[in-house]
């Protein structure tokens, strides 16, 4: 190979590792936005609230607020929660926005939760 031809193949190569950074970087910086987003933990403390009519029922938290969110969980176990309800529980879990029906809804992906003791 003469001299030019190994210039040539050099310099495409490297033009060839810079695209590839080019397109792995605002890849790899959005993935980190998203992870960022999801390791979000919040509590919420409320009472549970069925929204909707039969079969599209949904269970969601209602915050002393007023502030509705619905439930992202196994379903046998949010079915489980729902026969169980007695009064105020507390919800750990990370809040994400979604659409349903064409509008945003507030979502917990549920982690824990626990009943809140009545006071006497």
């Amino acid at each position: 190979m003469s001299t030019i031809e190994l210039i040539i193949m050099e310099t495409t190569s490297n033009i060839m590792i810079l695209l590839l950074l080019a397109l792995l970087l605002p890849v790899t910086a959005l993935c980190a936005t998203a992870a960022t987003d999801r390791d979000t933990v919040e509590t919420w403390e409320g009472s549970l609230r069925l929204f909707g009519n039969e079969p599209f029922t949904r269970i969601a938290l209602v915050t002393d607020s007023g502030e509705r969110w619905y439930l992202d969980m196994d379903e046998q176990e949010l079915q489980q929660l729902w026969q169980q309800r007695r009064g105020r529980i507390r919800i750990t879990g990370v809040p994400v926005i979604e659409e349903y029906a064409g509008r945003e809804e507030h979502v917990i992906k549920v982690i824990k939760y626990s009943w809140i003791p009545e006071e006497k």
